[in-house]
């Protein structure tokens, strides 16, 4: 399975990672886990894996980097894609009647963003 490095923590040999299958997300403990165990991988690493469920958790094993694209700024990323932007709402004004104002006419609104 393919997955991406969300977190990872080199001195606790820790991680964690978003699997392909979009299920649970895979916890990854330890070097002898690794498939090259001299490499730990960091966030925004792609990297395939085996997945082994204990105690209804995924654990991630034989886990090996996938060359290729590192996005460490992949946390930040994914932490300003939770943050909703203010919608904009739409300000009503009058705007007066250029033509004929001496005619009795009743003001227009417009709409501006």
């Amino acid at each position: 399975m393919i997955g991406v490095i969300l977190w990872s923590s080199p001195a606790k040999e820790k991680a964690v990672i978003w699997c392909e299958d979009h299920g649970a997300l895979a916890y990854l403990q330890g070097r002898e886990n690794l498939f090259v165990e001299t490499e730990w991988p960091e966030a925004g690493d792609l990297v395939e894996l085996e997945i082994e469920m204990q105690a209804e958790l995924r654990h991630a094993r034989f886990v090996s980097i996938v060359g290729g694209n590192k996005r460490s700024e992949l946390p930040s990323l994914l932490r300003d894609m939770g943050e909703k932007p203010e919608p904009a709402r739409p300000v009503l004004r009058v705007i007066s009647n250029r033509e004929g104002e001496a005619q009795e006419r009743p003001l227009r609104l417009a709409a501006a963003r």
